[in-house]
This record gives C-alpha cells, sequence and structure tokens, in this order.
C-alpha cells in the first residue's frame, strides 16, 4: 500500500514496499515495474534475490534465455556465479562485483553456479535491474563488461560508506557504461549514521535492503522502495545501521514497454525480437 500523501514528508513522493514473485524454485523480492510506477531513471526492473542458502542442483541457476532492448545489471552481495551468453563472453562473478549485459538487437545468456565449483550448497544474495536502452541503441550489437568490487569508487564519511556503481555521487564517478544518465550506489550505514542525498539526477529512488532507515525523518522499513521528490536534496539516516541502495537517472526520454524479457520503444518492437528468438533467428550459447 502506497502511503497517503500527509504522511509523507516533503522530500518523498511514495513509499512502495515490494512484492514477492518467484523464479524457478527461489523467492525473490520485486521493487519495479510495480502498479504506480513503471520507470525510475532508465531502471524499469529491479528484483532482491535471497539471502537465503539452498542446496545445488543441476537446475540451479537461471537457464539460457533471450533479451533484447536493455541491459541487465547484476549487483552479487554475497556468494558467486558465472555467466555465459551467446556474443561469446563468460565470466566468474564474485560478492561486490557488477555485471552489465546490454543486450542490444538480441542476446542469449544463462546465470549458473560455475561449473567447477564443488560447493553442494549455495549462497545467494543479488540485486538486478533493468536498464532500458534509448531509440539509438535498441539494435546495437550485444556486449558485456565485468567490474570487480576493487575497480569501484568508495567513500568513507563518519559511520556511513557509499559504493557508486553507476553514475557519478559524492565526488565518485563509476567505470559502468552508461547510455544515458543513470545512477546506482550501493550504501551502509552504521549506528547513528546519516548521509545526504542530493538532487543531481531528476529521478531517485531508494530501497532498503538490510534494517530499517529515514529519509527526513520518515521511516523507511526493510524492503520498501521511497520515491524521492525531485529539485531537493534528502537526509538519510539509520538509528541500528542499514544498507540501502540508491539508484535512478534522468527522466527517460521517450516512452518504453517491457513484455517478458523484452523492453522495447513499442510493442510492435518487441513482437519482433520474439518471433526472430522464436524461429531461431537468436544467436545461440557456444557448447
Amino acid at each position: 500500500m502506497i502511503e497517503c500523501a500527509r504522511e509523507r514528508p516533503l522530500g518523498i513522493l511514495e513509499i512502495i514496499p515490494s512484492r514477492n514473485e518467484r523464479l524457478g524454485p527461489l523467492e525473490i523480492r520485486r521493487a519495479l515495474p510495480n502498479a504506480s510506477r513503471t520507470m525510475i531513471g532508465p531502471f524499469i526492473f529491479m528484483d532482491q534475490g535471497g539471502p537465503i542458502r539452498v542446496p545445488r542442483t543441476p537446475q540451479s541457476g537461471v537457464g539460457e534465455h533471450p533479451h533484447a532492448g536493455l541491459c541487465t545489471f547484476t549487483y552479487l552481495l554475497s556468494g558467486h556465479g558465472y555467466h555465459l551468453d551467446s556474443a561469446g563472453h563468460s565470466a566468474r562473478i564474485e560478492a561486490g562485483d557488477i555485471a552489465l549485459m546490454t543486450a542490444g538487437r538480441g542476446i542469449t545468456h544463462e546465470e549458473r553456479p560455475h561449473p567447477e565449483d564443488p560447493a553442494t550448497e549455495l549462497d545467494i544474495y543479488f540485486v538486478q535491474m533493468w536498464i532500458a536502452l534509448p531509440d539509438a541503441a535498441e539494435d546495437m550489437p550485444p556486449a558485456f563488461e565485468l567490474h570487480r568490487q576493487t575497480d569501484l569508487p568508495e567513500r568513507t564519511f563518519e559511520q556511513a560508506h557509499a559504493r557508486v556503481l553507476i553514475g557519478d555521487a559524492w565526488d565518485l564517478t563509476a567505470p559502468t557504461t552508461q547510455y544515458t544518465p543513470t545512477l546506482f550506489a550501493d550504501l551502509t550505514l552504521g549506528p547513528k549514521g546519516a548521509i545526504e542525498i542530493d538532487d543531481q539526477y531528476t529521478e531517485r529512488a531508494l530501497y532498503v535492503l538490510e534494517g530499517h532507515a529515514r529519509v527526513d525523518h520518515a521511516s523507511m522499513p526493510q524492503h520498501t522502495l521511497s520515491l524521492l521528490a525531485p529539485g531537493q536534496t534528502v537526509h538519510l539516516e539509520s538509528d541500528q545501521g542499514c544498507r540501502v541502495i540508491l539508484f535512478g537517472g534522468d527522466a527517460f526520454p521517450t516512452r518504453r514497454f517491457i513484455a517478458g524479457s523484452y523492453v522495447g520503444s513499442s510493442m510492435d518492437k518487441i513482437r519482433q525480437w520474439d518471433a526472430a528468438y522464436r524461429s531461431g533467428q537468436f544467436p545461440k550459447i557456444a557448447r
């Protein structure tokens, strides 16, 4: 349920709880899209998976599937994973790393445990976002980039820590490719910690991964998304400590549609991609 306007501070437009969904055997929390908000900046999809420990099986992970018209942005919070795609990219992803796969005109990929890892149990804790591609990039060739935790800029404040994964904040600039102005940061606050979030981007949201936080003195429970008002610097604080994702960017310039695993400038565009995939025109992973 969205809080009514009289209960919100001036710095918050909406407070939206995530909802439970299933990804195969894994229960996840989905924050975007939701009934009242389709996009925040270029972000059109957000899932939190875990934290959970599960037995490893031959079906663990997500098998080969298609994407087009978007970037998948995967932030691994614990454990590890293995990315493999039809453009010839493969990468072992460790905790703290980010993987950005640009699907463009079409790609298939899978996300599974590394085949040489002998572990019988898996630690699963991640955030995955989908980033819409602008009109000029919808049909670009697929691409992939991996950024290790040690490559991502970070800054420690008094009782607060910020790591910037995409975009610019707190005089930090991430190396990750942007197709439109984009921001994603991981914020950790200790007990009585606080940090200021400026108004550099027109659309911003906060999502509480762990603990409880306050924005301009209004409570943000765990697993809720707070859409911040444009043009305002807000004050994030926590009594006991918390971990919060800050994400957004400038308002997306054109309308976007989402269907299945595609994001496009029109439903006709999405139907064309899906027809191409179903007729075998999308490349397959070479094995």
